[in-house]
């Protein structure tokens, strides 16, 4: 099994109503993804609860069966169309991946 954490941190200046409105785009972009490839083993995405400035704003969680159905997510149709719809909003990601 491979998890797969992405987590996105908008980066500044950013404004709360600027915050809330980017966190609302990914969830709307990202959130059904998962939803749309049957090999998707678990996916989920979420906005932080807190406000900090070590924290990140915006994560997705995911699980898949192998490194090769990862590589088919990051691939898909429904991934890139999420990554472009995304890519106006200015932000930092850190990425991991591991087994387990």
């Amino acid at each position: 099994m491979v998890k797969h954490i992405v987590i996105f941190k908008l980066t500044p200046p950013c404004t709360p109503e600027e915050r809330a409105k980017s966190v609302r785009k990914l969830k709307e972009v990202f959130g059904p993804v998962g939803n749309k490839l049957k090999y998707v083993i678990e996916y989920r995405t979420g906005i932080n609860i807190h406000d900090d400035d070590h924290s990140g704003d915006f994560v997705i969680d995911a699980t898949f069966a192998s490194v090769e159905d990862l590589k088919r997510y990051q691939n898909s149709d429904p991934h890139r169309e999420a990554v472009i719809a995304a890519s106006g909003i200015k932000k930092a990601k850190i990425v991991i991946d591991y087994n387990f």
